[in-house]
């Protein structure tokens, strides 16, 4: 991966800029253009299977509270940081490897020095031809300990900031019964810890057996589905679910497509002991083309209601998409499931362009470094919780990208309820029986020439509590320059502001 400016961003506030130097292999700043699309589709289908680049940046800010807290302490940062890039396109591994070593030194207050790591790895390795497979996923990031203390921007001093880290190892088969059906058998694991001792850290595994009817363009179609989950939290207790769920899928036109959903579970989530329930619902596709989507599926569960609603539209230069969500989050979703990742709406518009998942992959975080932005910048990213919780999330996106200009915005809205009774799992949820949180960022990127460009990146989030006067509001933004000095090594400065209020984190800070 090419990355010519690296910027850890945040919806903090922040005072001062960020010179960033960069020795890594470049791409011109600012937007591709229409031209460039199609000559870096021809570039990636031609490069090796094997690519490994190394990397190292250098960033050195000035800031007026690099605690960000209402103490307002002013130093001095050094951020030292090497790393690479290692991407597998061959007929038995697809995947890539994301690394950062972040070394950061304090002028002053040097007992906040930390390494920290940064990861994003995922890959999937075809152990047997056609039909034994291993995925693995990987994820190292600063995650937010509080929905209602400063927001993650990197920074060690932030009181509010725990690196957490979750791997994912599933392995699986699948393959065809003869000419009747499909079949897949598929175990998981995933382990998700955090540095912090305020947050449960959690296991999970998995057991799932699929069958279903083979897909080639049956105007009936059917599935079955046995799993079994278990998550063990080390705050918690254990919790168990067992679920049968069959699917049948009836074809109205070649454009639209409806489910009927029955099944039973069993799971001892609301009790200690075991309760079995019945599983109901429904849901509806239609595709009226490869650019437009949309799909609704509701189900009625031990919990009440879940639904998974999801509107997409891309044009030749624009993404539009919208999703809403409603279900049981067990506390990975700060790892595996960030709200307004740009990532997912860059892939969305180059899925038109690349169908490698790979190759395409390449394209995006190119597109999203020359923005100045990293992969995973986000309206907000999840908390870290203990408790298992009945949340919605909606979020609405749009991207708009230019000849030389480009514009993002999403605007994001989560609704968090607690199930877990009067557990005290030592997490927010134990003042606070519902949390909401919403935000929007607006994104604004234009080249000013081949190897220079602009961007602005002004948004704002909000948490409330059920806690009388438990609100905080942050608004920031984020102006910044990105050139290129050499063919391997690019410079950026930035300027940023922050603004916090309410009673649980009110701070400010400028910084450039």
């Amino acid at each position: 991966m090419n990355r010519p400016y690296r910027y850890t961003a945040s919806p903090s506030r922040v005072r001062w800029a960020s010179l960033v130097v960069a020795t890594a292999p470049v791409f011109l700043p600012g937007p591709v253009i229409a031209q460039q699309e199609n000559e870096n589709a021809q570039a990636a289908s031609r490069q090796p299977g094997l690519v490994f680049e190394p990397r190292v940046s250098v960033q050195h800010s000035i800031t007026s509270n690099a605690r960000r807290d209402a103490a307002g302490v002013s130093d001095q940062v050094t951020e030292v940081s090497p790393g690479f890039q290692l991407i597998s396109n061959t007929a038995r591994i697809k995947g890539f490897v994301d690394y950062w070593l972040r070394d950061t030194y304090y002028a002053r207050e040097s007992r906040f020095n930390q390494i920290r790591h940064s990861l994003n790895a995922s890959a999937v390795i075809e152990a047997i031809e056609q039909w034994a497979f291993i995925d693995i996923r990987g994820v190292v990031a600063s995650q937010p300990i509080s929905a209602f203390g400063a927001p993650v921007d990197g920074s060690p001093a932030n009181s509010n900031s725990s690196q957490t880290s979750s791997f994912r190892v599933s392995p699986y088969i699948r393959g065809r019964l003869g000419g009747v059906a499909d079949y897949e058998a598929r175990y998981s694991v995933q382990d998700t810890r955090t540095k912090t001792d305020l947050r449960s850290d959690v296991t999970t595994q998995d057991w799932l057996l699929r069958l279903g009817s083979q897909d080639s363009g049956q105007i009936v179609g059917w599935s079955a589905d046995a799993s079994n989950q278990v998550a063990d939290y080390s705050l918690g207790r254990s919790i168990e679910t067992t679920a049968l769920r069959t699917r049948v899928n009836f074809a109205v036109t070649p454009q639209v497509r409806l489910t009927a959903i029955g099944g039973a579970e069993s799971t001892n989530q609301l009790s200690p002991i075991r309760e079995s329930h019945s599983i109901t619902g429904f849901g509806a596709t239609w595709q009226p083309s490869e650019r437009t989507r949309l799909s609704f599926e509701r189900e009625n569960r031990y919990f009440g209601a879940s639904h998974n609603a999801a509107l997409e539209h891309r044009t030749g230069r624009t993404v539009w998409r919208y999703t809403d969500i409603q279900g049981i989050s067990n506390g990975l979703g700060a790892q595996t499931a960030p709200l307004g990742s740009l990532f997912d709406l860059f892939d969305g518009y180059y899925t038109q362009i690349e169908p490698d998942p790979i190759r395409r992959t390449q394209l995006v975080l190119a597109e999203i470094e020359r923005l100045g932005l990293p992969a995973n910048a986000q309206v907000f990213p999840d908390f870290l919780r203990s408790s298992i919780t009945l949340q919605r999330a909606q979020q609405l996106s749009l991207a708009l990208l230019g000849q030389r200009s480009t514009v993002t915005l999403a605007v994001t809205r989560s609704d968090s309820r607690s199930i877990g009774g009067a557990l005290q799992l030592g997490d927010d949820f134990d003042t606070n029986s519902r949390i909401r949180q919403r935000g929007w960022n607006l994104l604004l990127a234009h080249r000013l020439t081949p190897n220079s460009s602009i961007h602005a990146h002004w948004g704002e989030q909000r948490s409330v509590g059920t806690l009388p006067g438990l609100e905080t509001r942050v608004r920031s933004l984020v102006l910044g320059w990105n050139f290129l000095l050499a063919r391997r090594t690019s410079g950026g400065l930035q300027i940023r502001r922050v603004l916090s209020d309410g009673l649980a984190s009110p701070y400010s800070e400028s910084a450039i």
